[in-house]
């Protein structure tokens, strides 16, 4: 009871947060309406203003995503299993039955952090491949601690990859946000809501070395006391084989999983990363 207490009160006030990170951040607010009006172009004065309020509840979605975070250690299975909902675990399931291990793809989106959290305390741990926080050491042991406390394994991005090809081949799973900007060799160029940008591929790239299935999830924060957690139809690599360009094809189809999470949810987006360094000025 004291705990749920203090989770409220923790979740608004970073919410409010958010909302004030939102009216005073000129750079970052500047940088998401930017992003939501390529992806979705504004016809009238009513696009504009949906679009500004689409941005502002994603500032304080993710004020609640941080206090999740923050507060992690403290969610018990027991708590945890009545706040989320996952529709279609079936078909991870399956894709980890198959004994080549699963690419588990996510976004920036909804509580991402707290959804990692969940499953590894649902016995699906995993190896989060992560960027290493390399100015503030003590953070970096923070954010280390809450990422590892349920029983996750994060591995740095930096010569991963013979890591990453030994667990999947034991049958395990690989963690990964994959919806931030990619140069080559990690990155792709291709279309994000009709905007050229470059975008992550090289999971897919060990995805097809493998064999194992890249299985997209993503998390839905709807208030205080509910997540939804979306997992779609594996992309398994032998379907896609027999095409000349096989990574090519598996990102159009990872792409349209991500654009279609978006425009179900757009405000669980995290819409302040510089996505379209190609076509827009920043």
């Amino acid at each position: 009871m004291i705990f749920a207490t203090l989770r409220i009160f923790a979740i608004l006030f970073f919410k409010c947060v958010g909302l004030i990170t939102y009216t005073f951040s000129n750079k970052r607010k500047s940088i998401a309406i930017k992003n939501i009006n390529a992806c979705f172009v504004p016809k009238n004065s009513f696009d504009i203003k949906k679009n500004r309020k689409t941005i502002r509840k994603s500032f304080v979605l993710l004020g609640q995503s941080l206090a999740d975070f923050i507060l992690v250690r403290f969610y018990k299975k027991e708590k945890l299993n009545k706040y989320f909902k996952i529709n279609n675990l079936n078909l991870f399931k399956n894709a980890l039955n198959k004994k080549c291990g699963v690419i588990l793809s996510t976004a920036h989106f909804g509580s991402w952090e707290l959804a990692a959290h969940f499953l590894a305390l649902n016995g699906f741990k995993s190896f989060i491949l992560y960027n290493p926080i390399r100015k503030s050491i003590w953070l970096e042991k923070i954010i280390k601690k809450n990422r590892e406390f349920s029983g996750n394994t994060l591995i740095p991005k930096q010569n991963s990859l013979l890591t990453l090809y030994r667990h999947l081949k034991k049958g395990g799973i690989v963690l990964l946000a994959s919806d931030q900007h990619a140069y080559p060799p990690d990155g792709r160029e291709y279309e994000l809501f009709g905007n050229k940008t470059f975008l992550h591929s090289a999971f897919i790239k060990l995805s097809l070395k493998t064999n194992s299935p890249i299985v997209c999830g993503f998390v839905y924060t709807k208030n205080l006391f509910s997540y939804e957690m979306d997992i779609c139809e594996p992309i398994y690599p032998k379907n896609y084989v027999s095409y000349n360009d096989p990574e090519f094809e598996i990102l159009k189809k990872h792409t349209n999983l991500l654009e279609f999470a978006i425009k179900k949810s757009p405000e669980n987006w995290l819409w302040t990363h510089r996505r379209f360094k190609e076509t827009i000025n920043y």
